[in-house]
């Protein structure tokens, strides 16, 4: 759970379609029954696991007959067990909170992949010095300038002389970006600078650019891409935030749960 691999928010989802999770003390095997096939072996449940990741794991599995299923299912369903709640899960969150975060395990290769670019993505996200958020903008999804080093604005007010409302957004932060018309979110940038008050390059561009003004949204931040698909895909807020529809608002926070599962439906990865 504190490397990511696990989510709290995918449990309490497969909890209220009244999937069952037993707990069972020092459990360490690793046996996969599903219908009437089954699996032995050292695996886990991850992507390094089963081997869908860059830096997999060199693993051993056993697929069983009929019958060693059955006596498998037997030794299993006999282990003293109590059934896992929502709030065993929020003490398990909670508890996850506490624990050192892992640094990630980079395997040296020639070039990078697209994997493992998504793979340090998901390492950074879980860095508790970094937020993570959502930056909805105007208009219809636009990948092709997010491919380069790019910006957003946010929306702020004068009181007096004074300008306010800077956000809270900082260098180094995560963000995905949504679009106003389809609801889609298409792609994930790194925030690489503190937000700037009306500077002089996004003015000349708003001057450019009819019915655009830039008081309205004076605060700037600049990005750099970290995840952004070949071409859309269909992923909308709801998937993202567990059936909750777009709040209203240019940008809000999410969980680190939420935004690796994010990344991961949006890089079409496996949801290990």
């Amino acid at each position: 759970m504190a490397s990511g691999f696990l989510s709290v928010q995918g449990m309490v989802l497969m909890l209220d379609a009244r999937v069952e999770f037993r707990h069972v003390d020092q459990l360490h095997a690793k046996c996969f029954i599903v219908c009437s096939r089954g699996m032995l072996g050292s695996a886990n449940l991850t992507a390094a696991g089963l081997g869908s990741s860059v830096n997999a794991n060199r693993e051993l599995g056993v697929e069983l007959d009929r019958d060693q299923l059955e006596k498998a299912r037997t030794m299993v369903s006999a282990w003293p067990s109590r059934s896992v709640s929502k709030s065993d899960l929020d003490d398990l969150a909670e508890q996850a909170k506490k624990l050192p975060k892992p640094a990630p395990r980079v395997r040296k290769q020639d070039g990078d992949s697209e994997l493992l670019d998504v793979e340090r993505l998901l390492a950074g996200a879980r860095d508790p010095e970094r937020s993570l958020w959502v930056k909805v903008e105007d208009g219809a999804p636009v990948l092709d300038q997010w491919r380069q080093e790019w910006r957003f604005a946010n929306p702020g007010s004068k009181r007096g002389d004074r300008w306010i409302g800077e956000p809270a957004i900082k260098t180094g932060d995560l963000v995905f970006i949504f679009a106003t018309k389809t609801k889609d979110g298409y792609v994930v940038v790194e925030v690489t600078t503190d937000p700037e008050l009306l500077p002089e390059d996004c003015v000349e561009w708003a001057a450019y650019r009819e019915g655009e003004d830039s008081e309205r949204w004076p605060w700037v931040n600049r990005t750099r891409p970290r995840l952004v698909p070949s071409s859309l895909i269909d992923f909308k807020y709801e998937d993202l935030r567990g059936g909750k529809k777009l709040p209203r608002g240019s940008r809000f926070g999410l969980s680190p749960e939420e935004f690796v599962a994010g990344v991961r439906l949006l890089a079409q990865m496996p949801t290990d």
